[in-house]
This record gives structure tokens, C-alpha cells and sequence, in this order.
């Protein structure tokens, strides 16, 4: 079945909407604007999971009865299905302007509409992961909030018009700009890759053995010694830019298109705390385009670190391919991992 790509509502989907959403809560449309975004945002599993089998069979022609029937016919569903099914779906769980949907884990009797502003979520979020920290490790010293959104999904409408959409600090930004340099820098400094061990995919219990080792050509430690330097670099690093941004308080948000034929998507990377506080989820992209930085900035930003990680991967090479005794074995822990059964269905 070829699915057209619909990024801006049809006709056909405002009838699969409207047919789902009558057949679950009759009396939805006679309710208040602030009623129906309410209930959008707190919408009860059950609801949702009916109004699901309802829009399967008006855009597929899929017939499902059960909440596992329907997961079964979605494992098979590619980019294009989820496209339709969920630009469809953001009409019925969105919120404000743009039907701002937020694609992440909210606590049990919490939604979206329970922060106003991407500060406060994140905030929230920041206390919250410390605790549990601070509960697994009671000797855990917090590090001071200077905003630790790092790629949260969302889904929304930009002019009318479907997007997927990714939130990030300008920290975390680099952070995954610079993982993926050094990832791509190493493998060209000491080419590697890694290969079934003797063990992987032997059953052990209820579960799989998931045994990959790493080859490098002879080169392992060195290979590992570069790779934990440079671990060690950018955590430095990511930590004193954190502290630079929130000292410059730059206030913007930089937007950055990641549009692919089948999936229109967008980044919006919040340069620090300043601008968390700016921007309403119910006014999202009003918010974020009061603001929005000038990409050329981000570019330039992220050119001079780029050039700072590729000299010290560089002069880190070169020490320890002269210097470095592979003889010298780190202590670690060796660890079996077992993977269950459900789980190792999409690795093994």
C-alpha cells in the first residue's frame, strides 16, 4: 500500500478525526475550547487506544480489536504510515497554537498543560533525575541548574504544516555535535569494529547471551586510551560551555530545518536558561520566533569547537601511539550481559 505524504491536514483525516473522536467522547464537540485541550492532553489509555483502532481502519483499511492487535499492525508500519498516523493523531493530542505535543515519559497524573513554559518542564525534569541520583547514590553532589534539556521528541504544527521536532540546550547540542566528530575522527585514526564474541546469542536462563567485542587491528588499548581521553575532554569541556552560556544569558533559540522527503522536521536549540523561561508550550513557535537566533551564529560557535576537539584528538593520537604501554591493563569489572527474550527479538 503506497501512503501519500500528508504533512498538512486532509480532508480524509479531519473525517477519520472527527469520526474517532464522536465515537469515544460523544460529547466532545459540545464541549468548551478549554475542556477538549484538557482532556487532549490528560487522555485516558484506554480512550486513546480505541480512537487508534478507529483511524487504523478509516487511513489503512487495518481492522484491530484489542490494544495488541493494534501494536502488532504498527511494528509493521514505515516512516510514511507514521507520518499519516501521527499528523493525524497531533489534532487529538496537541495543545495551543500548534497542537504542541510533547513525544516523552510524564509522570502518572501529570501533563503537558502542567508547565507553562519548556523552563518549567525542564526544571522539573532536572529536579526530579537528581533525586533519583541522589537516592541511588546518597554521596551524589547535585550540579547547579543551568538548564539540562537534551533532545526531548515533540511533534507540532509550523504554519499549519506536520513536524517533528527535537528540543535541546545549546549544550547538549554540542555535546552531540562533538560525540559524532570524535566518533567519526577515532575510526579514521585507529579504523575498528566490532564482531560477534563466542558466546553471543547462546541462551543462558530466560534469556541471550549479547557478547560484541571490539577489533582494531592489534590496537584495542590504544584504541580504548584515545577513546577515554576523549570521553574525559568532552566532558570538560561540555561543562565549561554550560557555564559559558549561562553567563552570557544570550537568550535566543536557533531553529535549524531537518526536513527529509518523507519526514519534516525541526531542531530548536535553546542557547540557556533565559530563553527556557521565554518560550509557552501553548504559544511555541510564536515564542521561539521572538527570539530566534541567527543559525550563522551556531555555525560559527560550533566550527571553533570543532577545530579545539580535532587538535587535542590529534595530539592525543600521536602521544599515545608514542608513548602509550598497551601492556598497562586497566582494572575493570568484566560483566556478562543477558539480554530477555522480549528485548534481544531486535538485536540478536
Amino acid at each position: 500500500m503506497t501512503v501519500p505524504l500528508f504533512t498538512t491536514t486532509s480532508s480524509k483525516q479531519e473525517a477519520a478525526i472527527r469520526r474517532a473522536i464522536i465515537s469515544v467522547v460523544p460529547d466532545y464537540f459540545a464541549w468548551t475550547e478549554e475542556m477538549q485541550e484538557r482532556y487532549r492532553a490528560n487522555m485516558p489509555s484506554d480512550d486513546r487506544s480505541r480512537i487508534l483502532q478507529i483511524l487504523l481502519k478509516a487511513l489503512f483499511g487495518i481492522k484491530t480489536t484489542s490494544h495488541e492487535e493494534t501494536e502488532t499492525a504498527l511494528e509493521s508500519f514505515d516512516d510514511e504510515h507514521y507520518l499519516l498516523l501521527n499528523s493525524t493523531m497531533l489534532q487529538l493530542t496537541g495543545i495551543g497554537d500548534d497542537l504542541f505535543f510533547l513525544n516523552e515519559y510524564l509522570a502518572e497524573n501529570t501533563s503537558l498543560l502542567d508547565f507553562e513554559t519548556v523552563y518549567d518542564y525542564d526544571h522539573a525534569d532536572y529536579v526530579f533525575q537528581e533525586s533519583m541520583r541522589q537516592q541511588d547514590n546518597p554521596s551524589h553532589i547535585a550540579k547547579p541548574y543551568r538548564g539540562s534539556l537534551h533532545y526531548r521528541w515533540a511533534r507540532l504544527q509550523i504554519n499549519g504544516v506536520f513536524h517533528y521536532a527535537n528540543l535541546c540546550t545549546l549544550a547538549a547540542y554540542m555535546h552531540s555535535k562533538l560525540e559524532e566528530l570524535g566518533f567519526d575522527k577515532i575510526s579514521q585514526m585507529i579504523p575498528h569494529e566490532y564482531v560477534d564474541g563466542e558466546s553471543h546469542g547462546k541462551r543462558e536462563g530466560q534469556g541471550t547471551i549479547f557478547d560484541i567485542r571490539l577489533e582494531a587491528g592489534g590496537l584495542e588499548p590504544q584504541l580504548d586510551e584515545l577513546n577515554s581521553r576523549y570521553y574525559n575532554y568532552l566532558s570538560t569541556r561540555v561543562e565549561s560551555l554550560l557555564n559559558d552560556y549561562h553567563a552570557a544569558a544570550s537568550k535566543r533559540v536557533y531553529q535549524l530545518d531537518g526536513n527529509q522527503e518523507s519526514e519534516p522536521s525541526k531542531d530548536f536549540v535553546f542557547t540557556d536558561i533565559s530563553a527556557l523561561q521565554a518560550v509557552r508550550f501553548k504559544h511555541f513557535m510564536k515564542d521561539c520566533n521572538a527570539i530566534q537566533g541567527d543559525p550563522a551564529e551556531l555555525k560559527i560557535l560550533l566550527e571553533r569547537e570543532y577545530q579545539a576537539a580535532i587538535g587535542f584528538l590529534e595530539h592525543s593520537h600521536q602521544d599515545i601511539m608514542a608513548n602509550f604501554d598497551p601492556k598497562v591493563v586497566k582494572l575493570r569489572k568484566k560483566m556478562k550481559v543477558i539480554i530477555a527474550d522480549e528485548a534481544a527479538k531486535d538485536l540478536l
